[in-house]
C-alpha cells in the first residue's frame, strides 16, 4: 500500500501572542493581560504502514514451510528407535524414498491470485477514503486558523476572546491527530485480516488440490527464504494459480 502522510500545520502561536500583547499595550491594567503559552506539536505519522515493512503473510507462509522441512528431515533421517505406531508408516515410506514433494512460489501467488488483487485494491481504496476525510478536516482547521490570525492582526478581538478561540483551535488540532491515529490502527487491522483471509484461502485450496495429486508435502518457496534451492520440475505454481483463479472467478464472477 502506498504511504500516506497527513500534515497538521500548527497555528502561528508566536505571531498571535505578539498581536494580543500589542492590542493590550495601551490599557490601564497591563498586569491582567493574558499570555497564550506556546505548545509543541509532535510531527505527524503516516496513516499507512511503511512500504518496506516485512509482509506478515509471507512470514507466516515461511514459518509453515519451515515446519514442513523439519518434519521432512525427521522422516528421512530418523528410522530407528521408538518411533511408535503412529509414525511407523511415515518412517517406512521415507526410508523407501517414496515421499512426494511439490512447491509453489509465494511471491507469484501474491502477485497473480485474483483474490489478493481484489483485497489489496479494496484496502488501498479504504486508505484513500480515510486520508481524504482527515485532509478535509485539516483544510477546515487551516482556514479557521488563518481567519483567527487575521482578526488578531486587526485587533478586533479582546484578549479573553483570543485565548478562547486559540484553545478551541488547538483542541480541534488534537482531535485531528486522534482521528488520524484511529484510522491508522483501523488500516493495520484490516491488513492483518486480509493476510489471514488470503492464507486461509490458499491453504484450503491446496487441500482440495492435493486430493487429486496426493503429494506428501506442498512447500512454499520464496527467494531469500528457507529453501535455498528447488528443482523446478517440482514447481506447480502455474497450475495452482490457474486453478485458484478459476475457482475465484467461478464463485465471484470476476468481482
Amino acid at each position: 500500500m502506498n504511504q500516506v502522510v497527513f500534515i497538521i500545520i500548527p497555528i502561528s502561536k508566536k505571531k498571535m501572542n505578539e498581536e494580543i500583547n500589542n492590542s493590550t499595550e495601551n490599557t490601564s491594567n497591563s498586569e491582567n493581560t493574558a499570555v497564550i503559552q506556546e505548545q509543541s506539536v509532535k510531527p505527524d505519522a503516516p496513516i499507512a504502514a511503511a512500504g518496506n515493512k516485512i509482509n506478515p503473510l509471507l512470514l507466516t507462509l515461511n514459518l509453515v514451510m519451515l515446519a514442513g522441512l523439519i518434519i521432512l528431515y525427521i522422516l528421512h533421517f530418523t528410522g530407528s528407535g521408538n518411533t511408535g505406531n503412529a509414525i511407523a508408516g511415515a518412517v517406512e515410506k521415507a526410508s523407501k524414498g517414496s515421499i512426494s514433494v511439490a512447491f509453489v512460489s509465494n511471491d507469484s501467488i501474491l502477485s497473480n491470485y485474483e483474490l489478493v488483487k481484489k483485497m489489496r485494491a479494496d484496502l488501498e481504496a479504504k486508505g484513500r477514503r480515510l486520508e481524504g476525510e482527515v485532509a478535509s478536516r485539516q483544510k477546515a482547521l487551516e482556514k479557521d486558523a488563518a481567519y483567527f490570525e487575521d482578526q488578531i492582526a486587526k485587533k478586533t478581538l479582546s484578549d479573553k476572546s483570543a485565548q478562547e478561540i486559540y484553545g478551541q483551535l488547538q483542541q480541534t488540532q488534537q482531535q485531528i491527530y486522534g482521528l488520524r491515529d484511529r484510522y491508522l490502527a483501523d488500516l493495520q487491522q484490516s491488513e492483518m485480516e486480509m493476510n489471514v483471509a488470503i492464507l486461509d484461502s490458499v491453504m484450503n485450496f491446496l487441500e482440495r488440490y492435493n486430493e487429486k495429486y496426493k503429494f506428501d508435502y506442498i512447500l512454499g518457496f520464496q527467494k531469500g527464504g528457507n529453501i535455498l534451492y528447488a528443482n523446478d520440475t517440482l514447481n506447480v505454481t502455474s497450475d495452482v494459480i490457474k486453478e485458484l483463479n478459476a475457482e475465484y472467478l467461478k464463485k465471484h464472477g470476476g468481482k
